[in-house]
């Protein structure tokens, strides 16, 4: 029998809260990602004065085994939650989403107006032939194994393996093969992350405040031009900037641009417009 591994044991995958000020900022993270992916950003906020709020969503992180138990409606109800909380907390509220994050950040948005919203590569949409079948699929096949054929002599392999299972012997055989074959994806959690994108892309035409979106140029998980799309239907003023990286660009490693001071100064010019408006 393979042995069992634990996801995302590491404490980098709880919800983090660093820093303290007027200004309140929620990070949400992508899809299947947790709070980690946003906490080098979190850190950059808090030295510089600002209070940095990582929410992880349901379904997520250690509970991710729960993943196909829950909906993007407790997705979205989690993050309304922890919104609500920060703006009544804070003089500025900020909100910063990335990827599917940024789905759920563009509904909150236009719901309940921030005085500022970042994107970083913000997802609203799949691509292939999956996005026609998917709702047709997840009633045929309950679930992916998306480590199948997965080859653990790759680096790269490896390093998104190493930031899931930190603990985790991956050249252990029963390792391998519990990997390949008990982990599972659900299709359910896929088809309710393409619905979460639409309609995130049916809200934007309604976010009007200022806004900034960073994308990768060399992103093939959100594809710049389907940023470029998603930017064209949003109110404006928006701040659009295309930057050096693929789709982890948001996690600030070592040679990578650092995106942190364009949010930064957004943060920045968004604070000082509330603190004119309140004088």
């Amino acid at each position: 029998m393979a042995a069992k591994v634990a996801f995302f044991t590491g404490p980098e995958h709880q919800p983090f809260q660093l820093g303290q000020g007027p200004t309140g900022v929620l990070l949400i993270h992508g899809f299947p990602g947790t709070p980690a992916e946003m906490r080098p950003l979190g850190e950059r906020l808090a030295t510089a004065g600002h209070a940095a709020h990582g929410l992880l969503l349901p379904g997520f992180g250690p509970d991710i085994v729960r993943l196909g138990e829950v909906s993007s409606e407790d997705w979205l109800a989690a993050a309304r939650a922890a919104w609500r909380d920060l703006r009544a907390a804070h003089q500025t509220a900020v909100l910063i989403g990335y990827s599917m994050g940024g789905a759920l950040a563009l509904r909150l948005a236009a719901d309940d107006p921030p005085d500022g919203l970042v994107l970083l590569a913000p997802f609203w949409r799949l691509g292939g032939c999956l996005l026609r079948l998917l709702p047709l699929l997840k009633h045929v096949f309950r679930n992916v194994a998306p480590f199948r054929r997965a080859d653990f002599n790759s680096p790269g392999v490896r390093r998104q393996l190493e930031a899931l299972l930190p603990d985790a012997d991956l050249d252990d055989p029963q390792v391998q093969q519990y990997l390949r074959e008990q982990v599972r994806l659900p299709l359910s959690a896929i088809d309710d992350l393409r619905r979460l994108g639409q309609s995130a892309r049916a809200f934007a035409p309604r976010v009007a405040g200022p806004a900034l979106v960073l994308q990768g140029d060399a992103d093939t998980t959100v594809p710049p031009a389907a940023t470029r799309q998603l930017v064209g239907q949003m109110g404006q003023p928006v701040t659009y900037r295309e930057v050096p990286g693929t789709h982890r660009f948001v996690r600030l490693e070592p040679g990578g641009y650092d995106y942190s001071s364009d949010v930064l100064a957004f943060i920045e010019q968004v604070t000082h417009t509330v603190e004119r408006t309140n004088r």
